[in-house]
């Protein structure tokens, strides 16, 4: 049993070299590695006192609070070691160090842009979390949201877990829809949406207060995860399994790219909606995060601005939640109980109800979500700041509920496209928003980095 682990550890470090280095000029196919039946259990933690974490330089604020309130529970030497640079300068540091055999124990997947999950997963550089969280008796799926922790399974193992989501929820003002001339009524898809942004924007754009359909430029990727296409099928080996969703999606944001599209700008957003919303900005802006959204809401009804509040839906027409936080541990962690233990912590009401300490939009946790609507409580502002009263609800019940199902009515969920073939998607088809090449000849190109990049 020794050797056969010691065996497992190597082709572990092995493939995630491969995976990084990305050093063969002409990589030969390989096949899908067979399915696991079985990993460690609870038991097989390894216990110590340490704990080792990597962050990156510029996220010491937040990082170090999600540390020291673990620290307070768990009474953990935490080894932080700060790491120079951005992705994919990052996550290149990380992989390497994990390929060495030395690397932190919990990986941060939300920082690690340039990680394909699935594959590093596929390759057993994570610890098989599936026997683990089976056999913990202080654990509960049923805490959760359905599907989030199914969404991150890779060949029916949970190699990752969830610890928020990304909605396609977006809030509005009433009277700016209504000016434009938009109807949800109209939107069945992600691809009705965008080519409905576009169509409208040139007739709105002769009033001189508003900027864009959207909250910020290049909301590709955004709408991307919306629709719900998958990409790459990794257990089928199989690329752009659904290519009539694709085209459609595909053809209806063009429609919206010339509005949307700037070289070098990146996407950005603001904690609170209501002013750009209210004085017509923008026509569409998404609450990313509880508060966000109450706080927003209370602030447009001062304003007497009526808000609405809608998700687009995917290409199927349902509506798609984007696993966005997630955490796994190395395969070869040297301080596996205390990873877990890190974990655990992550999924705790406590961790998922702090803004700050939360990895990402939406808590996933039902309960946290449930409290974020019904016991929020009015704001006001006094001497330039906001305070909350505690004795007064921001919204009726009859309101809450409404506010807890837009926030929980996702149809299925599923995991972010990893960056590298988001990119390989817009890079492809680049010459075809930009009316250079043909749908078909952009296509071909996408398709053969695809199914290069699926063979190595």
């Amino acid at each position: 049993m020794k050797n056969r682990r010691i065996l497992s550890a190597f082709l572990a470090v092995f493939l995630l070299f491969l995976l990084f280095t990305g050093c063969a000029k002409n990589p030969e196919p390989v096949e899908a590695p067979e399915p696991v039946i079985e990993g460690p259990g609870l038991d097989d933690l390894v216990e110590t006192d340490s704990l080792v974490i990597y962050i990156m330089k510029g996220n010491e604020t937040l990082d170090q609070r999600r540390i020291n309130q673990f620290i307070a529970i768990y009474d953990v030497d935490v080894e932080v070691i700060l790491v120079d640079g951005y992705n994919p300068e990052y996550t290149e540091r990380v992989m390497n160090d994990l390929a060495a055999g030395s690397g932190p124990d919990v990986l941060f997947l939300n920082d690690l842009y340039s990680l394909d999950f699935t594959k590093a997963a596929l390759n057993g550089n994570f610890l098989d979390l599936t026997d683990i969280l089976a056999e913990d008796p202080e654990f509960s799926k049923d805490d959760y949201l359905d599907g989030v922790f199914e969404a991150c399974q890779v060949n029916g193992r949970q190699y990752t877990v969830p610890v928020s989501y990304a909605i396609p929820l977006v809030m509005s003002s009433e009277e700016k829809l209504e000016e434009l001339g938009f109807d949800w009524g109209n939107v069945e898809t992600t691809a009705d949406f965008a080519e409905a942004m576009g169509l409208l924007t040139p007739d709105i754009t002769q009033d001189p207060s508003f900027t864009q359909m959207l909250y910020s430029k290049n909301y590709f990727y955004r709408l991307l995860w919306t629709s719900g296409i998958s990409l790459v099928d990794y257990e089928a080996r199989e690329v752009l399994p659904d290519e009539t969703g694709l085209r459609e999606f595909l053809e209806g944001y063009k429609v919206y790219f010339p509005y949307d599209y700037e070289e070098g700008a990146g996407t950005w957003s603001v904690s609170n909606g209501a002013g750009t919303l209210a004085s017509g900005i923008c026509a569409f802006w998404y609450p990313d995060g509880i508060s966000r959204m109450t706080d927003t809401i209370q602030d447009m009804k001062e304003r007497s601005c009526n808000y609405e509040m809608q998700s687009i839906p995917s290409q199927k027409g349902d509506i798609v939640g984007t696993i966005y936080g997630q955490i796994a541990i190395s395969a070869n962690a040297k301080n596996s109980l205390n990873a877990y233990n890190f974990i655990k912590f992550m999924l705790s009401e406590e961790a998922q109800k702090d803004q700050f300490t939360l990895l990402g939009y939406m808590p996933i946790h039902k309960e946290v979500i449930r409290e974020g609507v019904y016991d929020a409580h009015v704001r006001y502002k006094e001497n330039g700041y906001y305070f909350y009263d505690d004795e007064k609800l921001a919204f009726s019940e009859e309101e809450a509920e409404i506010l807890e199902a837009a926030v929980t009515g996702v149809d299925r969920f599923v995991l972010r496209v990893p960056q590298n073939i988001e990119n390989m998607l817009f890079e492809s088809m680049l010459p075809f928003f930009q009316d250079e090449k043909s749908y078909e000849e952009c296509f071909d190109d996408l398709k053969n980095k695809l199914t290069l990049y699926l063979s190595e």
